[in-house]
């Protein structure tokens, strides 16, 4: 017998009504959780991690926490910017990989 099974992500939508993008201005931005699941033949059985919930807008793919601090895409780190050129760069980074500037 085979099974066919891992963990994945999955996304939920936590409010049906948009709200502004800071940075678009446009009101397609919406709550969001990334949850991690266990599944078995594709389908979904078990939550194994809970996410922690952000506004992500759906047209320009710009995402802050509910408090509106800014991450780095693709990360679930908070990010700070450069001093020297405005990058949004992780938080961990000791140099600006796009000036140099020491942060």
């Amino acid at each position: 017998m085979i099974f066919i099974g891992g963990v994945g992500p999955r996304r939920k939508k936590l409010e049906s009504h948009p709200r502004i993008c800071s940075n678009c201005g446009l009101s397609q931005a919406y709550l969001v959780r990334t949850d991690n699941y266990l599944s078995l033949f594709f389908i979904p059985i078990l939550r194994i991690r809970k996410g922690q919930p952000f506004v992500e807008c759906e047209r320009c793919g710009h995402v802050t926490d509910e408090s509106g601090q800014v991450h780095a895409p693709g990360t679930d780190l908070l990010a700070i910017s450069c001093h020297r050129c405005g990058e949004i760069l992780e938080k961990h980074f000791r140099y600006c990989p796009h000036c140099g500037a020491e942060l």
